[in-house]
């Protein structure tokens, strides 16, 4: 998703306070009769942190919500994390380098670095529910497969192409369309530069809504996975051995992420306005957009029939990730059973 906005960022490591639930319980300890200075103990927490995939905004609503609730503090954990942007590295060279023990990213990126010795370990996905979605006229409408047939499709990737060939391939219907390259904007759709526009419905939409334009009256937004592109986004990835090693720690982590989302879902303007007026207050970003962003991004973040948040059927990556991931070249992948392990995952939504 980071190829959606736009801003700066040189990496840096930001390690949050304490929050004032978890002060007023030293406080009470302390007067209890412990001598610890308050910053020993909070040095005796374990620092975890995270690598973003770009810069603090309302793509994180959950994470700050869960920092300011005092979650992570619960968890005995001092949460930490590392923002991205286009100056940033990778998020998986961060957590191949020891920088972050818990990253965000996308499956092809991931099995690049699988494919140089890195022992990774999938728990789960940000956006179960892919944000991926075409955009197209009400006066030419793509809302099924067939509908992609013989169209002009905008894309601002070369990559896109594979994801268009599963689609249509999946759905027995011809290899029949033209990519048309573009930006970032779908205003291109509008001059009739291409009959469809390649998306994210947390983003693009925005767009045509800041017009007057009213989705589902004078636009369409549909979404990849109901084309039969099904495929989770922002997998949670962490270190093999570390997980082995923290698990406790890790399903703390996972708990008080949890939280954080789904205390967002009951006020999704609460996390992005934490995104624009504190964490990310530095990149001028605009509230209304951002409280928006996190509206259309909530409910991605949990598919129906699923235990809770972040959860998605394994079964998926061997029918629809690693197909395309064929298609780009990657060959030699770990089969599911290898890669992902959703039990820490699991054992976080039944504490809940």
């Amino acid at each position: 998703m980071p190829k959606i906005f736009t801003g700066m960022l040189k990496t840096m490591t930001t390690a949050l306070p304490l929050s004032r639930r978890s002060l007023l319980a030293l406080g009470g300890a302390a007067a209890a009769g412990f001598s610890l200075p308050r910053m020993a103990i909070a040095q005796s927490m374990p620092v975890v942190s995270t690598a973003l995939g770009w810069i603090p905004n309302a793509e994180y609503a959950g994470l700050w919500v869960a920092i300011e609730k005092g979650y992570f503090a619960e968890e005995g954990i001092e949460i930490a994390y590392t923002p991205g942007g286009p100056n940033a590295p990778g998020v998986l060279v961060r957590l191949a380098a020891g920088q972050a023990d818990f990253a965000g990213g996308d499956w092809i990126p991931l099995f690049e670095t699988l494919n140089r010795d890195n022992d990774f370990v999938v728990l789960g996905a940000a956006f179960p529910a892919n944000p991926a979605a075409l955009m197209s006229l009400s006066a030419n409408p793509v809302l099924t497969p067939a509908d992609l047939v013989g169209k002009r499709i905008l894309s601002q990737m070369p990559a896109d192409k594979n994801t268009i060939d599963f689609i249509l391939t999946k759905a027995g219907l011809p290899l029949d369309y033209e990519m048309v390259p573009t930006g970032f904007s779908p205003e291109p759709l509008l001059a009739g530069d291409g009959d469809v526009y390649m998306a994210f419905a947390t983003n693009q939409p925005i767009t045509f809504e800041k017009m007057g334009m009213v989705a589902g009256q004078d636009f369409h937004v549909t979404l990849l996975r109901d084309l039969g592109y099904d495929v989770p986004a922002g997998p949670i990835v962490a270190k093999r051995d570390y997980v082995a090693q923290n698990r406790p720690l890790v399903v703390g982590y996972l708990r008080a992420l949890l939280r954080g989302w789904i205390e967002n879902g009951a006020n999704p303007a609460y996390g992005a306005e934490l995104g624009a007026t504190k964490y990310g207050v530095d990149f001028g970003l605009d509230l209304d957009q951002q409280i928006r962003q996190s509206e259309l991004g909530q409910p991605l973040t949990a598919v129906a029939g699923a235990p809770g948040p972040f959860w998605f059927d394994p079964a998926l990556y061997e029918t629809n990730i690693l197909p395309v991931a064929a298609a780009a070249g990657l060959t030699g992948l770990p089969a599911a059973s290898d890669l992902i392990d959703l039990g820490p995952l699991e054992e976080a939504i039944a504490s809940l």
